[in-house]
């Protein structure tokens, strides 16, 4: 008889981390965009946290700096093939780094055929949020048949919301994010419109938790990819407590504050626009599991 997984782990049980050494990406130190005292500040925070994360080097063959993208998924490959980037990343290479990281974590991952990068998949254990752009990039595969590919890693129901036009990468982890079962924080776009289609998609979904509104602010700044400057709910979550990104703008207090007000552990902050500038900020650069 075949057995039903157990619910995946959520965030803030979650005890071990991974993080890749920016040094193996060659833009590192571009000028305005140099990454490295964000990394260094990461890892203070680490310590100060009590978490004790683990640094994937150039000879583990990491894919690039974004490991919550490519890194398993609950237990859990699936086949890594953005949009967003078409063409930058072979097969050969996605096989090296996954390679890599078994080797390092022990854990040995499953894989199903379902195009999904990890950033695109939030969680409490029990439900999982998506955006629709995972329908629009598994154009061979039925909504249903996706619901069924990602419900079969322990979730008991899937929640698909809408994702910004203008984001590019359109990813769950820079719209939503589970504190705990009883709060959902959700990122305040500056789009009215966007803002009633998402709220009417996640209370419908009937989540039977707090709902509470998230800052963020959008930086029109581009550099091949738009900025994820201003997006403060990609922030790390463990089970020794979190690190939220700031960026020297005075919604850091307000975001900080909030997350305070409804996260039961310990917080710190690190300085993130050197590495927001590049599109992501601190939960697509860290894998936990």
């Amino acid at each position: 008889m075949r057995t039903t997984p157990s619910n995946p782990l959520p965030d803030w049980a979650k005890e071990h981390l991974y993080i890749v050494d920016p040094g193996i990406w060659p833009d590192y130190r571009k000028p305005g965009f140099d990454v490295r005292p964000v990394f260094a500040e990461l890892h203070e925070a680490f310590r100060a946290l009590g978490i004790e994360g683990e640094v994937l080097t150039r000879s583990d063959s990491p894919l690039d700096i974004w490991i919550r993208d490519w890194g398993f998924v609950e237990g859990c490959y699936f086949q890594y093939d953005p949009p967003y980037a078409p063409d930058d990343y072979t097969p050969e290479a996605i096989i090296k780094a996954r390679a890599g990281l078994d080797k390092r974590t022990g854990i040995q991952p499953h894989s199903l055929p379902l195009k999904l990068d990890g950033g695109n998949l939030v969680h409490n254990g029990n439900v999982g949020i998506v955006t629709d752009r995972l329908v629009d990039h598994n154009s061979g595969m039925s909504k249903t048949e996706i619901e069924k590919a990602i419900i079969s890693l322990g979730f008991e129901r899937v929640v698909f919301i809408p994702a910004e036009k203008e984001d590019e990468i359109g990813h769950a982890d820079g719209i939503v994010r589970f504190v705990s079962s009883e709060v959902l924080l959700v990122s305040h776009s500056s789009d009215a419109d966007y803002r009633r289609k998402l709220d009417a998609v996640l209370q419908s979904a009937k989540l039977d938790c707090e709902i509470v509104p998230f800052p963020c602010f959008v930086d029109d700044d581009y550099d091949g990819v738009s900025s994820a400057v201003g997006c403060y709910i990609n922030f790390i979550l463990t089970a020794q407590g979190a690190v939220l990104p700031t960026f020297d703008d005075p919604l850091d207090n307000q975001a900080l504050a909030i997350l305070e007000k409804h996260l039961s552990l310990p917080i710190k902050t690190v300085k993130a626009t050197a590495l927001a500038k590049f599109g992501g900020v601190f939960n697509c650069a860290t894998l936990t599991f």
